[in-house]
């Protein structure tokens, strides 16, 4: 198990309820010891294990469980039932939803040990998060998916601060396309957003339309020390988010 991330929003274990005009951001870990992993596989369908066991290592197939479980976990306690009883189905584009929606949005996250879970009573929400690190072809990879004015924007950038900027970038979109219900197939070049520590987070333009880019609304997140991240949510009012770390000492002490 990897060391864990040291995450730098405050601990809770106690989930509040969903009000209307508010979202909910937590993060939490997906390396854990693998008496843990057994215990929380066990919250999982037949279809999500069997899911998990295609992955290409043990370090992304327990997290994977994790993460999956850890989301049971957060429905069923705003939703007030068994982890078990949770039924996922999915949009046509294959966004995982509730089976009968029960007034919940939600999203999950997760990257080389932190997992993000955003959810929301009132709007449709996308969630990502990535570990910083160094990608050598960063400047290709702009180029190739990201719009010309960002990976104009982005090869202005000194040295260290580019890789930042790079993550910055893509999470904003992914979270973009994980709300719209699209996904990376609808195209990352197509959806252009603010770049850099001192501009706005925001949709600039989607399809070259700066209209429909308005009815997004954009967070920046730094949930855990060298981690990355970015919420999306279909709302032009304002909308207060909350954002904690689960630990789960006190859910799996129960288990």
């Amino acid at each position: 198990m990897a060391n864990p991330v040291k995450p730098t929003w405050p601990i809770s274990n106690k989930l509040t309820p969903l009000q209307p005009g508010t979202v909910h951001i937590w993060s939490f870990h997906t390396s854990r010891p693998s008496k843990e992993v057994e215990l929380l596989s066990k919250l999982l369908h037949k279809d999500e294990i069997n899911r998990a066991m295609r992955m290409r290592s043990l370090e992304v197939r327990e997290q994977a469980i994790v993460g999956r479980a850890v989301l049971r976990i957060f429905l069923a306690g705003y939703l007030g039932c068994e982890p078990q009883a949770i039924i996922f189905a999915s949009t046509g584009m294959g966004k995982p939803i509730l089976a009968s929606h029960q007034g919940v949005y939600f999203n999950l996250s997760h990257s080389h040990g932190l997992g993000l879970i955003a959810l929301s009573n009132s709007v449709e929400i996308g969630v990502d998060v990535e570990k910083v690190r160094l990608i050598e072809n960063s400047l290709f990879l702009a180029e190739r998916f990201f719009s010309p004015w960002e990976s104009h924007t982005l090869s202005q950038q000194p040295g260290p601060e580019m890789q930042s900027i790079f993550f910055q970038a893509w999470t904003r979109k992914e979270a973009f396309l994980k709300a719209n219900g699209h996904g990376l197939g609808f195209g990352l070049d197509r959806v252009e957003v603010s770049l850099g520590r001192n501009e706005t987070p925001r949709i600039r333009l989607v399809d070259g339309c700066p209209n429909e880019a308005g009815r997004w609304t954009v967070l920046h997140l730094e949930p855990g020390l060298g981690f990355m991240g970015a919420a999306a949510f279909s709302a032009t009012q304002n909308i207060q988010s909350l954002t904690w770390h689960w630990d789960g000492k006190e859910n799996l002490k129960m288990m």
